[in-house]
Order: C-alpha cells, then sequence, then structure tokens
C-alpha cells in the first residue's frame, strides 16, 4: 500500500497531466531519484497489499516488504517501477515539461534488475506531449506498448517477449513483424501506438540485463540514449550500456526510426512483471539536448617560432551537424545561456596576447575583441553549423627557454546545468604545439699582417669576448652568441685594437629577408637593423683588421756642418706624414754620432709642429729622445713636428 505522500504526488501529478506546458529549446532535466520526492514527475504503479508497492520512490519509503529488508535512507534511494510481484506495472513520466521533436534528446541513467525470477524489463520512451500514456500495459509491454500518444519504446528486456512474444503472453505488444521473435537481454527499439508499437530494431545486451535470485541490490549499470533527428521527422536511434560502472559502449548505432513525432514531446520511464518477476529500479537520470561542439587550434602556419617575435593562434569551435548518417544539419541552435565553455589559457611564453573573434551568419562572439586568455562561461550564439573563429596574436616571450617545446589547449565544453550535453567530447578540445627557437650570431677575426687578441661587446644579449688570431689573414670564429630576442636592432662593438691594428672591415651575412647591416669604422661597430635579426640565423659577422701603413719620413740636418772640438750644433729632426693614413703615436728616436755629446749644454730638446700634428710636449727630454724615444701623438696626412737639440762637439784630432 502505497504512503500517503507518495499518493498526493500521483494526484498532483494526475490533475497537471491536462495542463499545457510549452516546450522547452533546451531539454534539460537532472532527476536523481535518491530522495522521497522528485519534482515534475508523475508517479503511478501497483498499489499492493502491505507496501510491497511499484511505481514508488525508496528514498525513506521505509522498511519495504519485498523480502529483501529494503530499507533506504533519503539520499540513498531509487525509482522503483516494479517490485518482485507478478502482473506489475509502474511509470515516471516528466510532466514537468516538453521539448519539440525537431531537436534530439540524449539520456543517462543507472539501473539495476534484481532480486526475482528474470522478467520483463525497463522501458524508457518518448509520447506526445499532450497525452498521458494511459493504458500501457504490464509483462511483455515493458510499460511502453498500448500507451495512449506513446511514440518511441527503448526496452531492456531481460526475458525477450518485448522483442517478439511467445504464445498466450501476457501483456505483449501486438505488432511482431520483423521481430527476431523472443530472445532474451536485448536492447529493443519499439514504434508508436499509431503503427501497433511496430519491433523497429534491437541487439544483444552483452553481460546480460539482470541479476535474478538475489537479495543483495546488484552493482548499478549505465544506459545512454541518443536520439538524433534524421531530417525526416524521425529520429536516429543509438543505445549505449555500461556494467558495473564501466564505460559505456554502444549496442545500438543510428538505427533509423522513420514515423514523423508529434510537435512536442515527453520522456518517461515503464517497468514490469507478468508471470515471472524482478524489481526494476533507476537513478541518476541526465537529458539534455544533444550538440556536437568541435574545436580546433593551429599555430599559424609554422612549426618554429623566434623568441621576440609575434605568433599567432587561430582557434575554431562549430556548432557541428549531430547527425552523421542522414542528409541536412541538425545542429540545434544554441542561445547565450546555455552555450559551452570556451577556455584557453595561454602558456607563459606567449607575452602581450590580443584576440579578436568573427562569427559566421546567424552566430555571435562573446566579445569582438580582447586580451590575454580566452575565458568565456557562454554569452554567444550558434546557429547549426555556425563557426567562431579567434585569431589570437602574442610575442614569443625573451624568456623562453630556447628549443622549448610549448603546447597550448583550447576546449569547449557544456557545463552540468546547461541545456545542451555533447554527443562527442572527444573533439571538444584541441592542442597546438610549436618550437621556440633564439636568434643566434657569430663573431669571427681576421688580422692581416700579424696576429693578436681582439675584445668584442653588444646589445641584445651579445656577451663581452675575446677571439684570439692565430694565423695572419685567417678568421677565427668566437663563442656563438644567443640573441635575446629577434626583431631587435642589434650591435656589435670592437675594442681599441692592440697597435698597430686598425679595423678595416666588417662583413656579415645570414641577416634575415630585407635586413642590413651598417658598418662605422670609426666607433668600430656594425649595426644589424631589425629585419636583419628576424631569424634563427646563424647570423656571422666577420671583423677584419690589418696593421697601420703610412709614408712617413724623417730628415735629420746639422747646423753648423762643420765643427771644432768644444763647439755646439744644432740637429733637427723633422717628421712628415705623406699619407694615406693618418698616424696616431708615432714613436721617434734619434742616436747621436760618436764625438757628440746631446746633453749639453740642454738636457731638453724643442717641439714645435704643424698641418695638425701635435707634440707630446713643448720641450721633451734629451735623454727619452736618445732612449726608448718620444711618442709623436697627432701626426696626420701632411702634418709634420720638428724637434730640435743642441750637442756639444767632443771630437779632438783631425778627420
Amino acid at each position: 500500500m502505497k504512503r500517503s505522500k507518495v499518493i498526493c504526488v500521483s494526484l498532483l501529478a494526475a490533475l497537471g497531466a491536462g495542463l499545457s506546458f510549452p516546450a522547452s529549446a533546451q531539454f534539460k532535466v537532472n532527476a536523481s531519484f535518491r530522495n522521497s520526492t522528485e519534482p515534475g514527475w508523475t508517479f503511478s504503479g501497483n498499489d499492493n497489499v502491505g507496501n510491497n508497492d511499484s511505481g514508488i520512490l525508496t528514498g525513506g519509503y521505509g522498511l519495504i516488504a519485498d523480502g529483501n529488508n529494503t530499507n533506504d535512507a533519503v539520499g540513498n534511494g531509487w525509482l522503483r517501477l516494479s517490485t518482485d510481484l507478478a502482473s506489475q506495472v509502474g511509470s515516471a513520466r516528466y510532466t514537468g515539461g516538453s521539448f519539440p521533436s525537431t531537436q534530439g534528446v540524449i539520456v543517462e541513467f543507472d539501473y539495476v534488475i534484481w532480486s526475482g525470477t528474470g522478467a520483463d524489463g525497463i522501458s524508457f520512451y518518448l509520447y506526445d506531449a499532450n497525452d498521458t500514456m494511459a493504458g500501457a500495459i504490464p509483462g511483455a509491454g515493458l510499460g511502453y506498448c498500448n500507451g495512449a500518444g506513446g511514440y518511441l519504446g527503448i526496452g531492456l528486456d531481460e526475458f525477450g517477449n518485448f522483442s517478439g512474444q511467445l504464445p498466450g503472453v501476457f501483456g505483449g505488444c501486438s505488432a511482431l513483424s520483423g521481430s527476431p521473435g523472443s530472445a532474451a537481454d536485448r536492447v529493443v527499439v519499439r514504434g508508436p501506438l499509431s503503427a501497433n508499437n511496430v519491433y523497429v530494431g534491437g541487439a544483444a545486451a552483452p553481460g546480460g540485463i539482470d541479476v535474478p535470485f538475489t537479495a543483495v541490490r546488484p552493482a548499478a549499470d549505465r544506459a545512454r540514449v541518443l536520439l538524433i533527428p534524421n531530417g525526416s521527422g524521425g529520429y536516429r536511434v543509438t543505445v549505449g550500456l555500461g556494467q558495473n560502472g564501466g564505460a559505456i559502449t554502444n549496442v545500438l548505432n543510428n538505427l533509423n526510426f522513420p514515423y514523423t513525432a508529434p510537435a512536442n514531446l515527453r520522456m518517461g520511464f515503464g517497468g514490469s512483471t507478468g508471470g515471472l518477476n524482478n524489481i526494476h529500479e533507476v537513478r541518476g537520470v541526465v537529458t539534455s539536448t544533444p550538440a556536437n561542439i568541435v574545436v580546433t587550434k593551429t599555430a599559424a602556419s609554422a612549426t618554429n617560432y623566434l623568441r621576440g617575435l609575434p605568433m599567432t593562434y587561430t582557434v575554431t569551435v562549430t556548432n557541428a551537424d549531430i547527425n552523421p548518417v542522414d542528409p541536412g544539419n541538425q545542429a540545434p541552435t544554441i542561445d547565450g545561456a546555455n552555450a559551452a565553455d570556451i577556455v584557453d589559457t595561454l602558456p607563459a611564453q606567449i607575452a602581450n596576447a590580443t584576440w579578436t573573434c568573427t562569427a559566421t551568419a546567424g552566430s555571435t562572439c562573446p566579445a569582438a575583441s580582447g586580451s590575454g586568455n580566452l575565458s568565456f562561461a557562454g554569452g554567444y550564439t550558434m546557429a547549426p553549423g555556425g563557426v567562431l573563429t579567434f585569431t589570437i596574436t602574442g610575442t614569443v616571450a625573451t624568456t623562453s627557454t630556447c628549443g622549448a617545446t610549448v603546447s597550448n589547449t583550447a576546449s569547449a565544453d557544456f557545463s552540468a546545468t546547461d541545456g545542451f550535453a555533447d554527443i562527442d567530447p572527444s573533439n571538444n578540445s584541441a592542442s597546438a604545439t610549436f618550437t621556440v627557437q633564439c636568434p643566434s650570431l657569430t663573431v669571427s677575426k681576421a688580422s692581416v699582417d700579424g696576429v693578436g687578441t681582439f675584445g668584442f661587446t653588444g646589445t641584445n644579449g651579445i656577451q663581452s669576448h675575446s677571439i684570439t688570431t692565430s694565423t695572419a689573414g685567417t678568421a677565427v670564429a668566437g663563442a656563438t652568441q644567443t640573441l635575446t630576442a629577434a626583431g631587435v636592432a642589434t650591435t656589435i662593438t670592437e675594442a681599441v685594437p692592440p697597435a698597430p691594428f686598425e679595423l678595416r672591415s666588417v662583413v656579415c651575412t645570414g641577416l634575415g629577408t630585407g635586413g642590413t647591416a651598417t658598418v662605422d669604422l670609426a666607433t668600430r661597430s656594425v649595426t644589424l637593423d631589425a629585419q636583419a635579426t628576424s631569424t634563427a640565423g646563424p647570423i656571422s659577422c666577420t671583423f677584419t683588421n690589418e696593421t697601420r701603413k703610412t709614408d712617413l719620413s724623417v730628415v735629420k740636418t746639422a747646423s753648423p756642418t762643420s765643427a771644432i772640438s768644444g763647439s755646439i750644433v744644432d740637429f733637427s729632426l723633422t717628421v712628415t706624414n705623406n699619407g694615406p693614413l693618418d698616424a696616431p703615436n708615432v714613436l721617434l728616436s734619434d742616436t747621436p754620432g760618436a764625438g757628440l755629446d746631446c746633453l749639453s749644454p740642454s738636457s731638453t730638446a724643442a717641439c714645435t709642429a704643424s698641418g695638425g700634428a701635435s707634440c707630446p710636449s713643448p720641450t721633451v727630454a734629451v735623454s727619452t729622445l736618445l732612449g726608448g724615444g718620444i711618442t709623436i701623438p697627432t701626426l696626420p696626412v701632411g702634418g709634420q713636428v720638428v724637434v730640435t737639440l743642441r750637442c756639444t762637439v767632443t771630437a779632438t784630432g783631425l778627420p
């Protein structure tokens, strides 16, 4: 005997059965059936002696006299469609809403069939939203056949009479055309009442459907029913089963259900027994509108990107066809409140990212543009076949590790509260991968007419380093330099070379397309423009030094040209630069002949300069001139320096 609270639910449902509910564009129903009530559902079933009833919620129902000591607490109950007595029928119909038959439906639920002697089964069905399923019969009909307004019934048929009936079977479906006959443990699809609930198709259920002859409720199996519009008013039917919490595997794929549906449909469950029996229970029902969101992501056309240069990702989100078999596009129209959540969290290697979004006709973007990551909890619309294209542009961060592989994933997933569920989650995300490249540069050094050690510095990551030449005229490569960023003007500077070398040329090769290298010999540097460093390289710049060569002349005169012992002779040393190069830091020395004392009468010599030349000072120490020599700081082409010193003749006798 049903408890009064369940009777109230049934009465309220009966009163509401004739009410009109608008069809929902998205059909989202979550029914746990774990508690003592479930809003929006109408329950009915056999009211048996005691409380071993059919069509009840067991959560909080109390100890049930089913011989199994069933006493489910609130939060741990089941929808019991039939108990383990003969000739039972129970139903649960969702009367809280309906959906237009032009869209599909995807339903998942847990079920257990147990305790009894192995009959008959559970049905999931769709029926005309303007009808009530009154007249649905127990036994072989599984609470579906003969129900008023019944449109499509899917049976979990443990005994086999929903497929076809044995002679004299109670409650069988009337139309058997095409049926394989009675066959146990099958998933079976039956047609509408208007077509005598004709057999449409079926498939075996691997591992069976029920666990009879047990007093302990077994682990639940899970079923998934996918109904996709076929473009002709009917549906394609796919049914999958997963045993004991395992993965769901399709047992029936894209079965054509050719019967034209009523404008709006409701859903329900039935369960029944005949001469044999089982307990038939369901819970964890999740119903959604099917969709197929497909995500692609590409990193432009390159697999390698230079550090410091721009790079582009393209992400597309497509509302794809949910029917892979029939002509036309059966994708639903997706509204902003129920759109999938789009997420693309960019990696640290992408800096200063911005994005734009475009949508095909009939669809809208969440925003036209923005910066940073993509993160949208809906807020956009998609027409059937609609495509959103996000173009993400950023710069490969200069902190990126050279050679690093960067992978980034974009996804679009419906949340648990969205009205849609994706029929193929495997294509809801996509990744793009690229490798960070770092531009490299090598400085080479050639020294003509000698060898030496030469220092270099630079910008954009070029480290201070030295190169020592070992063979005159043969270039030596320095250590490879890694530039901080491509596309940045970069300068390489040679330190002041050791005497007597000077920089004569700089030649750079391997520059980026359209790049130039500007040489400044005066500052011993070369500057590569941004285009020049827009390459992985290697860029090679060869600095060539030569020893300084120019025509210097030294003329020495004496006055007087003859002298006696003890007399004074004035000597003039005239140094002239005849070109073609300026001659800085020229060393001038003098060695007096025998019989002369040039430290007397004066220890200093006079120095004068002309033509842009310069003296180290107006007077120079004679001892320095006669020793290591004096340094003439500046002696340009055409310049002249005259050093005059006085020497005492110490020689005696005749020549």
